[in-house]
């Protein structure tokens, strides 16, 4: 197992856009059959990595240089309230909602309950924030907490209680389906763009140290952004959506990393163009497939341990198919 939760943000991002109320709908919608207030889902993530070598250089493709680098998966019990909360009687605002979500996020080597308050003023526009706290574990090799020693550069456990993991979060997002102004069952371009604040690290851990999460590794305390945009085709067949999607994550300031911000580039950009699928399986099953071009440092020079690279020269972008991923989820209400 290379990492157990990196696929989660890009597919609950994708899910938002096919979970919320569509633009045309509500529109088509005036007086709609009226619906239970809570929903229960299970959402189940995995991914498959196949194996890049790094290459020393400026900007870059590392070609796949093996047919496996490893898995990763998660499983996600999701449950939610939505509270309508009407600003009107136009059907532009009549239908604005406010909904609470309890999460429980277990993997093999961490458990993490989340909590999430999505205000939805008009159907194009949601506003939300939330927070979560994890625990991880090791599992021999499988690591899902540790602390970089910075003298040997390896990663080294630390205990499970003391050091939790925590995260806070507030985002914007506009979402619009061409449905809305063009009538008919294959007029549905759908936009998607989302705009995230967070700020997350370990407890109990000293400034500046860096850390592994969940088998991510050279993760530092503080305070990131991460983009998200969709363009996809919605259609009223089994593949309900085919469309591309368009991520960057990284620090605000670099400075988080300590000394080793001036050659390790700390507020580097993480980013990837992912073609996606959306698969309905039913009224309470989909599956949504997605694969991942990303790209990440390029360095001056090898290194043999993840956490030498912090001291190395960092001198471009490298580009790289990075993994398959499957995410399903089940409706149970």
């Amino acid at each position: 197992m290379k990492r157990t939760k990196t696929i989660l943000p890009a597919v609950i991002t994708v899910l938002i856009l096919f979970t919320s109320s569509l633009f045309a709908q509500e529109a088509d919608n005036a007086v709609e059959k009226e619906k239970s207030p809570f929903s229960l889902e299970l959402q189940t993530d995995a991914a498959y990595y196949p194996d890049s070598e790094k290459i020393t250089g400026g900007d870059h493709f590392a070609p796949i240089t093996g047919p496996y680098s490893g898995l990763e998966g998660c499983t996600t019990l999701n449950a939610t309230y939505q509270l309508d909360t009407p600003l009107g009687e136009h059907w532009l605002v009549s239908g604005a909602n406010v909904s609470f979500t309890g999460a429980l996020e277990v993997t093999p080597i961490s458990i993490r309950p989340k909590a999430k308050v999505a205000f939805t003023p008009v159907p194009f526009l949601i506003f939300a924030g939330g927070g979560s706290v994890g625990l991880g574990w090791n599992i021999g090799s499988i690591e899902g907490l540790c602390e970089l020693n910075k003298t040997t550069y390896d990663y080294e456990y630390i205990t499970t209680f003391n050091h939790p993991y925590y995260e806070l979060w507030a985002s914007a997002t506009f979402q619009f389906d061409t449905g809305a102004i063009i009538s008919g069952d294959w007029s549905h371009v759908v936009i998607l763009a989302s705009y995230k604040v967070l700020y997350s690290g370990i407890g109990g851990l000293e400034d500046y140290s860096v850390y592994e999460w969940q088998c991510s590794k050279n993760k530092a305390k503080g305070l990131l952004y991460e983009f998200q945009g969709v363009l996809g085709y919605q259609m009223p067949i089994a593949l309900s959506l085919a469309g591309v999607m368009f991520k960057s994550e990284g620090f605000y300031d670099g400075k988080v990393y300590g000394e080793y911000d001036k050659n390790f580039d700390g507020d580097f950009a993480e980013i990837s163009i992912s073609p996606l699928m959306q698969f309905n399986l039913g009224d309470k099953d989909s599956l949504t497939c997605l694969f991942d071009f990303s790209s990440r440092r390029s360095f001056a020079e090898t290194f043999e341990k993840p956490g030498e690279s912090l001291t190395k020269q960092a001198t471009g972008r490298e580009w790289y198919f990075k993994r398959f991923a499957l995410s399903w989820t089940h409706k149970f209400m």
